[in-house]
């Protein structure tokens, strides 16, 4: 797995990183992509805590987890998350 990168910012708690990913699912129709995690810097600040979560919130009944190998991703464990159906805010 690749190091975490330098981050200006602080890094994320779980449950920040939980409810970030849960944030970019509903604002993008109930799918969050590695591509927009990767590019969150937020996010980025603690690649392995944002991983734990992704891991957490596909091991749940209302997630589908995507693992395609050739789409470019450089760290995060999965594709894409997809939501059947979203955590009330």
């Amino acid at each position: 797995m690749a190091a975490a990168r330098p981050s200006k910012l602080p890094p994320v708690t779980f449950d920040q990183a939980t409810t970030r990913l849960v944030a970019l699912a509903r604002a993008n129709g109930g799918t969050v992509t590695a591509q927009q995690v990767e590019g969150d810097e937020e996010l980025a600040s603690d690649r392995d805590l944002v991983s734990a979560a992704a891991r957490a919130l596909a091991g749940g009944t209302n997630v589908f987890a995507v693992e395609a190998e050739d789409n470019g991703r450089e760290w995060f464990p999965y594709s894409a998350l997809t939501f059947s159906e979203l955590p009330k805010s």
